[in-house]
């Protein structure tokens, strides 16, 4: 059984870096939709926890989307 995700929202790359350790940072945009999940996800930063993070273009998600319609 698929968990139901945390959140879904279209966003942008806003920034991509590699961290002093080697490790990469991304940072993401959103619209205001998103908002609703601001609470959400600063509980899971300020509880240290990792997410999974699934993406799709966004073009190719809505093809998808129309296919199984």
């Amino acid at each position: 059984m698929t968990p139901d995700p945390i959140a879904i929202f279209d966003g942008e790359i806003v920034r991509v870096k590699t961290m002093a350790d080697g490790s990469p940072r991304f940072e993401i945009g959103a619209g205001e939709d998103a908002n609703q999940y601001l609470s959400i996800l600063a509980r899971v930063q300020a509880g240290n926890r990792m997410v999974k993070v699934i993406i799709y273009d966004f073009e190719d998600w809505e093809g998808m989307e129309r296919e199984n319609t």
